[in-house]
């Protein structure tokens, strides 16, 4: 025992003059005299805490860090040219009869060059129109066909250009003054500034569109102008929705439930 006192000593003596201090600990019950060790200034081992850096000033100051969120764009101003050539291209296809009774309308379809409007995508639109059933073909008078370019038809839908509405339309008597459209003979002329831009009235740019190639047909068919019966009705299709609704409300159709016709009282000439 003596000895091993005086081993321990020596040893505690030389490991005092280094700069760390460390304990070596014998175990006196290990016959192969293993140690362990461990610095007075390490953490336990499997507790080492890794180095955090600090919190940014935006989340130190209680604020979230978020991308930045793009505006939303603009959207594109309509335009709408003024005037075109006077020369028309007319839709080259043709469609299905809409309405199984009454007097069959073949109708072809143009639009003017310059416009920036297709045929093609015109003609669908008209032909939409026409074949909804609560459209002129709802009364059981009239059904519509729409024929190729150089077919037979007693119709035709122009789509100009508001100089040339003013043109045509004045040939036919009726003063468009660029902001309106006009039937005359034949021909029904839609002003391309309404068919684009409609009025501030309506509730949507499509619904104008409905009530204005319901109006000027329906003109082709013999209907003249209509006013507003009262207050909250609906308007007749054959009223002057263009240029106000005189205390109704907008309607694009001749027959809005697909059975009674929406009138008024005959407009004064």
């Amino acid at each position: 025992m003596g000895r091993r006192l005086w081993l321990v000593l020596l040893v505690a003596s030389a490991l005092l003059a280094g700069s760390s201090l460390v304990w070596y600990l014998l175990s006196a019950s290990s016959p192969t005299g293993t140690f362990v060790a461990a610095s007075a200034s390490a953490s336990p081992a499997g507790l080492e805490s890794p180095s955090v850096p600090a919190p940014s000033a935006a989340l130190s100051s209680g604020a979230s860090p978020s991308p930045a969120s793009p505006s939303p764009a603009s959207p594109a101003p309509v335009v709408v040219p003024g005037s075109g050539n006077g020369r028309f291209d007319f839709a080259g296809s043709g469609g299905e009869r809409v309405g199984g009774a009454g007097h069959l309308v073949h109708y072809v379809v143009a639009t003017e060059q310059g416009s920036g409007v297709d045929p093609e995508t015109f003609a669908a639109a008209v032909q939409r129109t026409l074949g909804d059933p609560r459209s002129w073909i709802a009364g059981g008078n009239f059904s519509f066909q729409r024929v190729p370019a150089g077919s037979a038809s007693e119709l035709t839908v122009h789509l100009a250009t508001p100089a040339t509405t003013d043109t045509m339309c004045a040939r036919r008597g009726v003063r468009t003054k660029g902001e309106v459209s006009c039937r005359g003979g034949r021909d029904v002329i839609i002003n391309l500034k309404r068919w684009l831009l409609a009025v501030a009235w309506y509730p949507t740019v499509a619904d104008y569109r409905d009530m204005v190639v319901n109006h000027e047909v329906g003109h082709f068919l013999g209907n003249g102008h209509a006013v507003c019966p009262r207050k909250g009705a609906p308007a007749p299709v054959m009223a002057r929705q263009s240029f106000g609704l005189e205390g109704c409300v907008a309607n694009a159709w001749p027959y809005p439930d697909g059975k009674n016709l929406v009138t008024g009282p005959p407009a004064p000439r």
